[in-house]
């Protein structure tokens, strides 16, 4: 099931918004992407870095809020399931590479995601979303990461073109975020779980 989003949440203008996004690393000692839309009177990419802990990571999404007013979007799966999900099978049926959660190589990054998951749920953030940065962009037919972001009207003040493709991603991821609330995404359901991706913003480019 492909299901759009409508979200009836004002934004700009009212109180500010954080919108998080995270690429997660299946280890600590690698880097986790990470990515923070700021929206207020105006929408800004305010961070974009590594991360590598999950104490670090925890720290820098809670110091945000506990509140309605943070929305996350983390790149990994939230379940392992049976090990071949519904909801990726639906993926890989509309064309997306979805890697499983019972790969082999996916079990780690699995189980990382559903304690972080539950740790940030535990610590008061209850808007937290499973998504696929690869699939988002594909999904929202935008040649990058750059014009995602024009097309979004989020404000960027500097050059993304040097940074890791983990970071890039959790761009991605954050805008996955900040559309939950502006009407701009798509759920990809399943009876096991559902992966948020962009709507197809670019598709009259």
């Amino acid at each position: 099931m492909y299901v759009e989003v409508v979200s009836t949440q004002a934004v700009v203008g009212s109180t500010t918004k954080f919108y998080v996004g995270l690429d997660l690393a299946a280890l600590e000692s690698r880097c986790s992407g990470y990515a923070v839309i700021v929206c207020s009177d105006v929408c800004v990419l305010k961070v974009f870095k590594c991360l590598y802990s999950d104490d670090e990571i925890l720290d820098e999404v809670l110091r945000l809020g506990r509140s309605e007013e943070v929305v996350v979007s983390v790149d990994a799966p939230f379940s392992i399931g049976s090990g071949m999900r519904d909801v990726d099978r639906k993926m890989l049926a509309m064309g997306f590479k979805v890697f499983p959660p019972g790969f082999s190589h996916m079990r780690r990054l699995t189980a990382r995601a559903e304690k972080l998951v539950h740790e940030l749920i535990s610590n008061g953030l209850s808007r937290v979303y499973e998504t696929h940065p690869r699939s988002a962009l594909l999904s929202s037919r935008c040649s990058s990461v750059e014009e995602v972001l024009s097309r979004l009207g989020v404000i960027l003040n500097t050059n993304l073109s040097s940074l890791r493709k983990d970071v890039r991603d959790a761009i991605i991821a954050a805008t996955v975020s900040y559309c939950i609330d502006n009407n701009c995404c798509v759920v990809v359901e399943g009876v096991d779980g559902r992966i948020i991706l962009l709507n197809n913003i670019c598709s009259n480019r």
